[in-house]
């Protein structure tokens, strides 16, 4: 067991699953909370029938997603980076995203050493387009890092464009 109580098999799963799946998909937590987080991973790896409401298309986009995801690699590389990945059930994951249902994050990439909850004291969220400008991405990311030099803590969902810059 991990020190939050997750078994490092979910945790790698989870982990698995911030790459396969977008954040916040309705239908990914659906799957989730239904069949659980090992059906669902094993499901995705070729281990199953395609998981129920996925059309032929995004169950091929899932499963080409699945092939090339290594969350060991991932995981190395954050800790090499200084990040760690929080999940539900872990001591410092925030309550209030189980208030999201089935668009709730199967983790969160956290970098840094500071406790998660103490973090959310004084953060703020950069969101915006994926498809955004070459400015657009250049002011998010001078946005985030000027932020940070104040103290600020950055929240982003990473996806691409604005968020992954900031």
């Amino acid at each position: 067991m991990s020190a939050g109580g997750l078994s490092e098999a979910e945790r790698l799963d989870r982990v698995f699953l911030s790459r396969v799946t977008e954040p916040g998909d309705e239908l990914g937590g659906r799957w989730l909370r239904e069949l659980g987080v090992r059906e669902t991973v094993r499901r995705l790896t070729g281990g199953g029938r395609p998981l129920p409401g996925a059309s032929e298309k995004r169950w091929a986009g899932l499963r080409a997603r699945a092939e090339r995801a290594d969350p060991q690699r991932d995981l190395a590389q954050a800790q090499g980076a200084g990040a760690r990945f929080v999940c539900p059930g872990d001591v410092e994951w925030p309550g209030q995203l189980d208030d999201l249902g089935d668009t709730r994050p199967v983790g969160l990439w956290v970098r840094g050493q500071v406790g998660l909850r103490m973090w959310a004291l004084r953060s703020v969220a950069v969101v915006g387009a994926r498809a955004c400008t070459e400015y657009g991405a250049h002011m998010a990311a001078e946005l985030g890092a000027g932020l940070a030099e104040r103290g600020w803590v950055v929240v982003s969902g990473g996806a691409y464009g604005v968020d992954g810059a900031a």
